[in-house]
């Protein structure tokens, strides 16, 4: 198997798509060259649920379109958090798209996040978003991936499924509240990679939410299967 070299990118979504998106060309523009960029969950816009009702896209849309413009102008793999649109329903979709910008696997997420977190910052997913139902195992570059989003990170159910696939890599791109993640967020990482025996690769957004107030935890992860962190 060759080597395969990640971007995993930081950021802090504001309410403003295009303003969201062309500071990540920013960062990326400052990028090595790798196989595969993971953005975070909601990478595009953290806003108001009719910001992100107007910003939910039937795939392809135009942030999968901007997300192939950067894997054929970098040459590689993306992978990225959106809002995807069906019909009447909503997902929390993990999209990736091959060197050439083509859809290669999209994941919806299956466990939504349900929590109270102080005053006036209780978030419930299930308000807004229909729950996907299916794990994906993607390969790339030889490498098997198994597909995450966030709160699925506390069920070792789906990691389980993984590992009898035989996967290398869990991906586990994130909107991990601060709160969470100081209690959470590095053990439970740390656990899904010893316990099935592969890489974990986790990026998280920080900064505060727009609309809801709720600050996000950063500290985006590589972690390897012994539970270092890379």
């Amino acid at each position: 198997m060759q080597p395969l070299t990640v971007t995993l990118v930081q950021n802090s979504a504001g309410s403003q798509l295009s303003a969201n998106l062309a500071a990540i060309e920013d960062q990326l523009s400052h990028t090595p060259p790798s196989d595969l960029i993971i953005l975070p969950e909601l990478f595009m816009l953290r806003g108001s649920q009719t910001d992100q009702s107007d910003h939910a896209e039937v795939i392809p849309g135009p942030v999968t379109q901007w997300m192939a413009t950067m894997a054929t102008r970098y040459e590689c793999w993306i992978m990225a958090g959106l809002i995807e649109r069906e019909g009447d329903s909503i997902y929390n979709t993990c999209l990736l798209l091959d060197p050439r910008g083509h859809e290669i696997s999209r994941y919806r997420k299956i466990h939504l996040f349900d929590a109270d977190l102080g005053p006036g910052q209780h978030v419930d997913e299930r308000k807004f978003y229909t729950a996907g139902s299916s794990p994906v195992v993607a390969t790339v570059n030889g490498w098997r991936i198994g597909l995450s989003i966030c709160y699925d990170l506390r069920f070792p159910e789906l990691y389980r499924h993984y590992a009898a696939q035989q996967v290398d890599i869990i991906t586990v791109p994130a909107n991990f509240t601060r709160i969470t993640g100081e209690a959470h967020w590095e053990t439970l990482l740390r656990a899904r990679a010893i316990e099935n025996q592969c890489y974990v690769l986790a990026p998280n957004q920080c900064g505060t939410h727009p609309a809801s107030n709720v600050e996000s935890y950063g500290n985006t992860m590589a972690i390897d299967p012994w539970g270092n962190i890379l």
